[in-house]
């Protein structure tokens, strides 16, 4: 399939982005850069996955443009755990897991917790959670799966904690905090799917 080059010009404008400045975020020649947005280079999957960054855009919608046929990657998501309306996360035995069809493009591995707060609207919610398990700086400002020190796992915006080495927990839904919290790990929530 050929390259559709209005598309990455009008992702451009959007951006309001020149192929000259996305050259140089890329790190790329600007001939190597008109190159491929003609079709006349071959895109790699890391130039892809740059792109799709810069863009705002999946990594299959960059490749698909680029002319490289694509085939949705859809996954089965196990639904691993629930959480309460204070954010606090009850795992699920294994051999009881429900199954789900996850988001286009989500990581290998990826599971879903199920919200279980009557009293509230987002009750029988989604969220997707990414595999990985990274340190809490790495996910500053954003809703995550953590594991507290104390054992616990919650889910809550990690912020800034007010002594050296902690963070503080806005916890989700409830939006409780608990300050100056020691989160061993955190792996951010992809992709929340409201009950319809």
């Amino acid at each position: 399939m050929p390259i559709d080059t209005q598309w990455f010009k009008g992702k451009l404008q959007d951006k309001q982005l020149s192929q000259r400045k996305l050259a140089k975020m890329l790190e790329m020649d600007p001939a190597a850069l008109s190159l491929m947005l003609r079709g006349k280079r071959q895109m790699t999957n890391h130039e892809a996955y740059q792109l799709s960054t810069l863009l705002g855009v999946s990594v299959n919608e960059v490749l698909r443009h680029a002319g490289i046929e694509v085939q949705e990657d859809v996954r089965q998501c196990p639904i691993a755990a629930f959480v309460n309306e204070r954010g606090q996360v009850t795992l699920m035995p294994p051999g009881t897991h429900d199954s789900v069809l996850g988001p286009a493009d989500c990581p290998v591995g990826t599971y879903a917790v199920q919200m279980r707060s009557h009293a509230s609207i987002t009750d029988g919610w989604l969220l997707y959670v990414n595999p990985a398990q990274l340190p809490a700086p790495l996910n500053m400002d954003q809703l995550c799966m953590t594991a507290v020190a104390d054992g616990r796992q919650l889910l809550g915006i990690i912020r800034r904690g007010y002594r050296r080495e902690t963070h503080n927990l806005v916890l989700w839904p409830s939006m409780e905090t608990i300050d100056d919290a020691s989160i061993v790990w955190s792996s951010t929530v992809l992709w929340i799917r409201p009950l319809y």
